[in-house]
């Protein structure tokens, strides 16, 4: 019995095992299924994709190293610029405290005289050698006489050397700050002549900063959706953004010099002849260029007179200011007109801040120096009203 129940279960099994496995057949052949047919991640297109992207990655890369290099020339540059700019502020609150000690000095000066002057008067309106005669006449004794007279003669003396050594002290003292005022003439002279020399640096900084841009502009649109090209434009806003702020800070407090009476004249008069220019405007250029002629000499670059105008510039400008039938780039008056009228031709007129922003760097190709000449502008506004406060 036993023998014959082993066929029927062997043949009850074989068929239970084989529909056991085409029930789990299909869960089971997926992975045997893969290296056959293709992943929708391996087609074609999707590989050129991703060769695209790869290529994109490369080119904003490389493109980032070249803008790294630019903008550390670009720093550098700013940076002597600055320093540049840093220095002649310095060197502008330096002459004005030296213009201020003299005109001090000056002064105390005058008042010396002008005592020494009442003194002598004095003395002799109280009858000078004729009343010190009268005096010795009037004694009781040959020793009364010679007491009144040295007496008399002690006190004129003392009176009148006191006077003197007053005059003395306090011409030396205007003869020390002039030198103090002359000497802080020349450091501004120098400090000028060095921003001169740099403003090659500005424009260097300027044509770095140009190509990192196109250096980003030029990759295709791919590359410059790429996290290195998208870090580039970030470095060259922050740079940017930088260096405004440097230089906002270099110019610090810039200090007004003082104005002679005849350039102040010409500034307030050749500013009438452009609508809307302030004479503030024109002193402002007039204390960069030369510190208002202080240091009227010609330019590393050949620029002219005392609002250092170039030649071929000045021939096309030129105004004869004080009307002598000469045009003369060193003559003040001339060069202050002709600066009132470059600068109103070159959008000063009707004193918007974008038009005199655009003059002024007509007048100078650099930014730096038109926010110099505008923070000094302010200065000499803010002196002005101190000047005319009662």
């Amino acid at each position: 019995m036993r023998g014959n129940r082993w066929p029927s279960v062997r043949v009850g099994v074989v068929p239970l095992a084989v529909l056991l496995s085409l029930l789990s057949g299909p869960a089971q052949a997926a992975p045997a299924s893969v290296p056959v047919a293709r992943s929708a991640s391996d087609t074609p297109d999707v590989a050129r994709t991703r060769k695209a992207a790869a290529r994109a990655d490369a080119a904003a890369s490389r493109a980032r190293a070249k803008v790294d290099a630019l903008l550390d020339r670009y720093q550098t540059a700013s940076d002597q610029v600055n320093d540049g700019v840093r220095a002649l502020s310095a060197a502008f609150a330096a002459g004005a405290s030296a213009d201020v000690d003299h005109e001090t000095a000056a002064a105390q000066q005058r008042r010396a005289r002008a005592a020494q002057s009442a003194q002598v008067r004095a003395v002799y309106a109280a009858g000078g050698g004729a009343g010190l005669s009268i005096s010795v006449l009037g004694a009781a004794s040959p020793d009364d006489a010679l007491w009144r007279a040295s007496t008399a003669d002690r006190v004129m003396t003392t009176l009148l050397a006191d006077s003197r050594d007053q005059v003395t002290v306090q011409t030396e003292a205007a003869r020390a700050t002039r030198r103090r005022a002359i000497e802080a003439d020349r450091a501004t002279a120098a400090q000028a002549t060095a921003l001169t020399d740099l403003q090659h640096r500005a424009t260097e900084a300027a044509a770095a900063l140009e190509a990192a841009q196109q250096t980003l502009d030029q990759l295709d649109t791919a590359a410059r959706q790429a996290a290195a090209a998208r870090e580039s434009a970030r470095q060259i806003a922050q740079a940017q953004a930088a260096a405004a702020a440097a230089a906002r800070q270099a110019m610090g407090t810039v200090t007004a010099l003082g104005i002679p009476t005849e350039y102040e004249h010409a500034y307030r008069t050749a500013a009438s002849t452009c609508p809307g220019m302030t004479w503030t405007l024109l002193a402002g250029v007039g204390q960069v260029e030369t510190g208002h002629g202080r240091n009227n000499r010609p330019s590393s670059v050949g620029a002219l007179g005392p609002m250092q105008f170039m030649p071929r510039t000045f021939a096309a400008y030129g105004v004869d200011g004080d009307r002598d039938g000469v045009l003369d780039v060193w003559d003040p008056e001339d060069a202050i007109f002709s600066a009132a009228h470059y600068l109103c031709a070159s959008g000063a007129e009707g004193g918007s801040a974008a038009g005199v922003h655009a003059a002024l760097l007509a007048y100078n190709h650099a930014e730096w120096y038109v926010d110099l000449v505008l923070a000094t502008e302010q200065a000499i506004i803010a002196r002005d009203a101190a000047n005319a406060a009662p």
